[in-house]
């Protein structure tokens, strides 16, 4: 009874390592390397433009802001000797009105900036996922990861796909 146990057990091992070879063969696995994707996707790169410029937009309004608190507290500290007590506190106090609004644009432009980063990442993010989804189920791929994933060590650049996703996502636009 034990000896055909043992070789019912044998062959049903031998049986299970043939299947798991036949399953790992369709396996098909691709990486993609979202930092190369940033610096060579064109579309990309507009859209970092756009934040640019964005940025570049409210910075001038912040300049503008503090030159004119700059030149604010210049004149009051040329004219101080010869400016009244009220007019000389006047001036103080508008310069600290001035300052407290400086300080709140400051902090909106930072918070509307991290926004339309976010908004902007958050877009690319769910276009890139769709192209990656298209390529893998046009070219059969079980698996599509990341090359900055955790526990991804070492792969080999012909499972590489992120030259193809970066054409597939700058012609989208």
């Amino acid at each position: 009874m034990k000896k055909i146990f043992l070789i019912l057990l044998g062959a049903t091992f031998l049986f299970s390592m043939q299947y798991e070879k036949a399953l790992a063969a369709d396996v098909k696995i691709g990486v993609l390397d979202m930092k190369r994707l940033q610096q060579r996707s064109a579309n990309f790169q507009r859209t970092k433009d756009e934040l640019k410029k964005k940025y570049n937009a409210f910075q001038k309004k912040l300049d503008a802001e503090r030159a004119q608190i700059d030149k604010l507290q210049k004149d009051l500290e040329k004219q101080s000797m010869m400016l009244s007590l009220d007019a000389k506190e006047n001036k103080e106090i508008e310069l600290g009105k001035l300052t407290r609004h400086y300080k709140y644009m400051v902090g909106e432009v930072t918070q509307e900036m991290k926004d339309a980063e976010f908004e902007a990442t958050k877009k690319v993010g769910r276009e890139i996922e769709k192209i990656v989804q298209k390529i893998a189920k046009k070219e059969a791929y079980t698996l599509i990861l990341e090359q900055g994933a955790v526990g991804l060590v070492y792969y080999d650049n012909t499972i590489d796909i992120t030259a193809e996703v970066i054409k597939a996502y700058d012609q989208t636009k």
